[in-house]
This record gives C-alpha cells, structure tokens and sequence, in this order.
C-alpha cells in the first residue's frame, strides 16, 4: 500500500488518482449506503442540530463549550467560503453551481473538525472518537466524488486551526456577553 501512494504521489495526479483508487477500490452497496449517512455529519444543519442537543442537555460548562464550538462553527464557515471563492477548484464529481461551492477546501471537513476540536480540547477523553467519526466524514467525502484528498486534508486543518484558535483565544472571547 505505501508503495502504491508513492507511485500515484510521483506520478504526479496524485489528488486525481487518490480519489479515483478510493471510489473505485472501496465501492460496495453497503458502503454506498453508510458513506451518505456519515457525510450528514459534516453537514451545517446536522453540526447545529449537534451543537443544540448537547447544549440543552448540559450542565453549565457545557453550554459554554458549545457555545465556543459554535464561534469556530462560525469561523471556519466564513474561511471556508473564502478560500473557495478565492481558489475555485472544481469538484471531481463536476457538481457545484458557483465558485463559493467550489471544492477546496471541503466544508463538511472543516465544519465538522473546527467543533470536534473544540470538544476535544475541553473534554481529552473524546478527542480519538470525535477525530475517528471526522476521519469518515472526510473519507465519505472523497469517496462520494465531492472532493478530492488535498480538499479534506486542507478543510480538516483549517477546522483544526479554527478549533484550536477558538480555544487559546477563550479568554478574550468571553469578553463578549453571548459567550459568557
């Protein structure tokens, strides 16, 4: 397996081909089914339909958290449409009316790590469950024709950066009262 990454990798369609192994090598009908159920995941509606159970469920402290993962929910939505609209890449699959829905970098990806990240810092022990469910939500990207890898790997680390910058600037954000 390594040395087949490697050869796609200098052969240089390595996103093209990456994505193309995956759709191709992976296909099966239960896979078809699971793939379009995990990618919701990553979707804004099911994200704040997430974000609000947790939030009427918890206690004060996690209110408060969801409250951060709605911020970096926020910001990483706003990254995200600019650096669409500024790299315009078409999607594998061809679908996407304008250059705001373009495929670099996936939303889904960076929607969905940008909340995990904030979880994970507060809460350590969810930290590998919620990275394992983003990692499929990025992969049934892929596999689904809407992105290719470099797309999912530039949305999970925009989601990352956006999550973890939330995080370290807690304290000023807390300055603001809806935050608090």
């Amino acid at each position: 397996m390594p040395l087949l990454l490697l050869a796609i990798f200098l052969n240089g369609n390595f996103d093209t081909d990456l994505s193309n192994a995956v759709r191709r090598d992976t296909s099966i009908h239960l896979l078809n089914t699971a793939m379009g159920g995990i990618t919701t995941l990553g979707d804004a509606r099911a994200d704040a339909a997430i974000n609000l159970g947790v939030f009427f469920l918890g206690n004060d402290s996690v209110a408060r958290t969801v409250k951060l993962a709605t911020v970096s929910w926020c910001a990483s939505g706003v990254a995200t449409t600019i650096i669409k609209g500024a790299v315009n890449r078409t999607r594998p699959d061809g679908s996407g009316g304008s250059r705001w829905d373009s495929s670099f970098p996936s939303g889904h990806t960076s929607d969905y790590f940008s909340i995990a990240t904030v979880y994970a810092l507060k809460y350590h022990r969810l930290a590998i469950p919620l990275y394992v469910v983003g990692a499929g939500v990025a992969f049934s990207r892929i596999y689904l024709g809407k992105h290719y890898a470099t797309d999912v790997l530039g949305g999970a680390a925009l989601g990352i950066l956006t999550g973890w910058l939330t995080v370290r600037f807690e304290p000023q954000l807390r300055r603001i009262p809806f935050l608090r």
